[in-house]
């Protein structure tokens, strides 16, 4: 956000159970689909969505059902259901059998959140060294805050199930189907390194939105923004807003 600073207007929605917004009734990508018309309807134009891994699903699905509400779409490794799974998203997909993932959660929070953020860094980031020690203590004292909400585990495990179904659901369901639909302008940002989505979806996002343009970064893991963000600005201002004086 800070190197789009001077080129448009930002807000940063926090879902439903995540960050400092409360839980809901619902914590499904459907519901978070709801939320996300429902914020840029208040904020009253069209709006340059930017969004990563499970937000970047919401917001295909946000952009197909309401694309008068999505000025263009920046997708940084977005979960999109495909074949070749990553090893780390093996590993999140037993996270979402039922029983399973509330054990594994309590094991996970035993371990002290310094270690719980140094290695979630190694699992989301192609290189963790780019870390500065402001944002890993940062990282860590959010991760400390989270565990002392009481529902933070509850809301991860029924979002991340909500993403596992949509593995199951019939073609003409899938949000591929839905990406088939979109007709903003669309930057596809994918991370050579990425462990958790991979980059093996180039090709089908450019059969599928042949609009889009498709960047596969190198050396870079799930979280683009945070580990390259001055060549992510530089491609969304590129790309997705040329005239910044009419923003």
């Amino acid at each position: 956000m800070p190197e789009l600073a001077d080129t448009v207007e930002q807000w940063a929605p926090d879902l439903p159970g995540f960050g400092e917004s409360p839980p809901a009734r619902l914590h499904t990508v459907d519901s978070f689909v709801d939320v996300i018309i429902e914020y840029i309807e208040r904020i009253g134009r069209a709006a340059h969505v930017i969004a990563n891994s499970m937000g970047g699903m919401i917001s295909v699905l946000t952009a197909a059902r309401r694309p008068d509400l999505v000025a263009s779409l920046t997708l940084i490794s977005p979960a999109m259901p495909h074949v070749l799974i990553p090893s780390t998203a093996r590993a999140m997909a037993v996270l979402a059998v039922p029983k399973v993932g509330e054990r594994l959660l309590a094991r996970i929070n035993d371990v002290a959140p310094e270690e719980q953020v140094r290695r979630l860094a190694d699992a989301l980031f192609g290189d963790p060294n780019v870390i500065d020690p402001d944002g890993f203590e940062l990282a860590v004292a959010e991760r400390a805050r989270r565990m002392e909400q009481g529902y933070g585990d509850a809301v991860l495990l029924e979002s991340l199930r909500s993403i596992v179904r949509y593995y199951a659901v019939p073609p003409w369901r899938s949000v591929w189907a839905a990406a088939r639909h979109v007709s903003c302008p669309t930057l596809v940002v994918l991370g050579a390194r990425d462990s958790l989505v991979g980059s093996s979806t180039a090709k089908r996002w450019r059969r599928t939105v042949p609009r889009a343009h498709v960047v596969t970064m190198r050396s870079t893991g799930h979280v683009a923004m945070m580990e390259k963000p001055t060549e992510v600005a530089e491609l969304i201002r590129t790309y997705l807003i040329p005239d910044r004086a009419s923003q």
